[in-house]
């Protein structure tokens, strides 16, 4: 069980969004026909993986009701069809249980597992609180390398925890964020056999070049036609073409134009990061849960100008009429 499910942990991890309505309710109708048009694109088989209620997706803010909902809606429209995802982030061990045994029950095959963080946890606080999980709930675990989430001096998953880790059956795979690329590369070369790897910022071809299986895939949401070109790279390990594609599209733009004196925004997690960069890219997923600071106009200004100097239009092919 557990290596057939960690070779379905690979590809294009795309972390949907949770679409609102101007009252804050979930809009049922808008989440299934931006999944269809999705598996319309090509994000089905064995592309890769859709994912609710991650960081994008604004897991954090979701309730109980909110998040099966999301959960069968999901399942419902895609269920057998492509592997799913469910990002649950809570400091409280049963609650993250219920959630996700209501999500096994009705067939999802992974759980997204942050870390948990009040403090800066320790290796035997990330241990047990996965142990629990594992133990107590058949499903894929996939655990979330997230440094940034943590307080100082930020968690970093070691060589030593890593080994702990293939102790639990159900773990199958490591969403990895890393600010020490040498530290991600040598996880890979030790554990690449063990896990499935997927790479939560694939600014280069490097983790692919070492064993990464997948990455996660926020522009997939509007641009599908990209994380399949991607994929496509990395299967065939053109990893310079990759590179080219990479830069061009993701990051020229960004180091051109971002300088010391650049706007900045800090949030407390991805969801308005998110919102805002699928609108200026023509999605309007709703709004964003209650309450989180939102970017100043000059920020959003900045943004529209980043994405405008970059790639990234040249293979947007979401319309926002597929929601009328």
């Amino acid at each position: 069980m557990t290596e057939s499910r960690k070779e379905k942990l690979a590809g294009a991890l795309v972390s949907l969004p949770t679409f609102t309505d101007n009252n804050l309710n979930l809009d049922v109708t808008k989440q299934r026909k931006h999944i269809r048009w999705l598996v319309d694109q090509g994000i089905i088989g064995d592309a890769g993986v859709i994912m609710v209620a991650g960081g994008y997706g604004e897991g954090y803010y979701l309730n109980d009701s909110e998040l099966y909902t999301l959960i069968d809606v999901l399942m419902d429209e895609v269920g057998g069809k492509i592997p799913t995802m469910v990002g649950i982030f809570d400091l409280n061990v049963r609650k993250v249980a219920r959630r996700a045994k209501y999500a096994a029950d009705a067939g999802i095959d992974f759980l997204e597992l942050g870390l948990p963080h009040y403090s800066c946890p320790s290796e035997d606080d990330v241990f047990v609180f996965t142990k629990f999980i594992n133990d107590n709930v058949d499903i894929g675990i996939m655990n979330y390398n997230n440094f940034w989430a943590t307080p100082p001096p930020g968690f970093e998953i070691t060589r030593d925890l890593m080994e702990r880790m293939t102790e639990l059956e159900n773990v199958v795979g490591f969403k990895w964020s890393s600010s020490n690329m040498a530290h991600y590369v040598g996880m890979l070369r030790l554990f690449k056999d063990e896990f499935a790897f997927m790479d939560n910022a694939m600014t280069n071809s490097l983790g692919t070049r070492h064993g990464m299986k997948g990455f996660v895939d926020f522009y997939g949401n509007v641009a599908p036609r990209l994380s399949l070109k991607k994929l496509e790279l990395i299967n065939q390990k053109k990893y310079d073409e990759l590179d080219d594609l990479l830069y061009r599209v993701h990051f020229d733009a960004e180091n051109t134009l971002n300088r010391s004196d650049s706007p900045t925004f800090s949030s407390v997690a991805d969801g308005v990061y998110g919102r805002l960069r699928w609108r200026l890219m023509g999605l309007e997923t709703g709004l964003n849960f209650p309450a989180q600071a939102q970017p100043s106009a000059e920020y959003v200004e900045h943004t529209k100008k980043v994405i405008e100097s970059s790639h990234i239009m040249e293979w947007v092919d979401w319309d926002q009429s597929i929601l009328d």
